[in-house]
Order: structure tokens, then sequence, then C-alpha cells
């Protein structure tokens, strides 16, 4: 592994989850994933590459909010 890779949390504000009570709609982010990468959008290349259901479910990389988790 590369001494400048990093681990980054994935999120997009996209979607919605249903409580368990089924009534009403939470408004919060979705968590995609976490993923290695030297950047941010190398880590969102290696989590799409990962996880092709993220862009199957219509995810859009332009929603995507990318943290480094130190």
């Amino acid at each position: 592994m590369r001494m400048n890779v990093k681990e980054y949390i994935i999120y997009t504000p996209e979607g919605v989850t249903i409580a368990p009570n089924d009534k009403c709609v939470v408004e919060n982010c979705q968590v995609l994933g976490c993923a290695l990468g030297g950047t941010p959008a190398e880590a969102i290349d290696a989590l799409l590459r990962n996880n092709p259901w993220i862009a199957e479910a219509g995810f859009s990389r332009e929603e995507f909010i990318v943290r480094q988790i130190m």
C-alpha cells in the first residue's frame, strides 16, 4: 500500500429513509461506504468499482460527500 493512501467515508443526501414504524419519512444522508484512495476522487472511483449497485440504484457521483477518516 502506498504511503499517501487514505481512507474516506462517502455518503449522499440522495434517497430517503423510512422510520421503523413506517409512519414518516426521515430526511438524512445515506452512507454508501468507505474506500481507500490517494485523493477523494480516487476513493470514489474505488467505491464505485467495487460496488456496482451504487450506480445501478441511481445514486449520482455529483451528490457524493467525501470525508477523510482520521
